[in-house]
């Protein structure tokens, strides 16, 4: 009996240094695959989140930008005096300027104290700056003298194209008689951030009170 107990024990062996080291290195492979494929896959999801937000974001501000647009030139009065005042290709310091007659809106946007003055008039700009001196451009829109307010975040570029009636590009202001708008915007993910993520939109926005 004592000596099947001595050879039950001699048979019972143990992990030696070395098997124990690659099963420790094998777990480690194992850790850092899963960790690797958990840390894609949520900087892929904060990437989709960013993409969604960035569409959002151009469309919210091409909604502000043609109810503006179409509002170039509106002058009840027949002034003839208000409409577009700089065809700009809104690069930063390069605005689209415009005014319209706000005559009849219940403001006193003058400031002198009096509402609805038969010259009252509004003037907008377009044009890329950044807002938060971060090195990414917005969107700026301008009222009266007011300073710019970013309506859209982290955009490459804004490029107004103005077309005629027959829809060519032209430059002379009298000519124009729509706005061709290009919009490309990035996401807000420094280092993550991928060209295959950006998104261009354009839009053809027509100067409805202009003729």
């Amino acid at each position: 009996m004592m000596i099947q107990g001595y050879q039950l024990h001699k048979n019972n062996k143990a992990f030696t240094l070395i098997e124990l080291l690659v099963s420790m290195a094998v777990f480690g492979i194992i850790v850092g695959l899963v960790v690797n494929q958990y840390t894609s896959q949520q900087d892929s999801q904060l990437t989709q989140n960013q993409v969604v937000e960035m569409q959002q974001n151009i469309r919210n501000a091409l909604i502000i930008m043609t109810r503006d647009i179409q509002m170039a030139g509106f002058d009840p009065e027949i002034s003839k005096t208000l409409g577009i005042v700089n065809a700009g290709d809104g690069s930063n310091g390069n605005p689209l300027t415009f005014t319209y007659s706000v005559a009849d809106d219940g403001l006193d946007n003058d400031g002198d104290g009096t509402i609805d003055e038969s010259d009252e008039f509004q003037t907008i700009q377009y044009s890329l700056f950044d807002s938060l001196a971060d090195g990414d451009m917005d969107i700026g829109r301008a009222v009266g003298a007011g300073g710019n307010q970013a309506i859209a975040e982290n955009i490459q570029i804004l490029q107004f194209t103005y077309l005629d009636g027959s829809g060519n590009p032209t430059a002379t202001l009298s000519d124009i008689r729509a706005v061709r708008v290009a919009i490309t915007a990035t996401t807000d993910l420094g280092e993550l951030r991928r060209a295959a993520d950006n998104r261009t939109v354009t839009a053809v926005i027509k100067f409805r009170n202009i003729f």
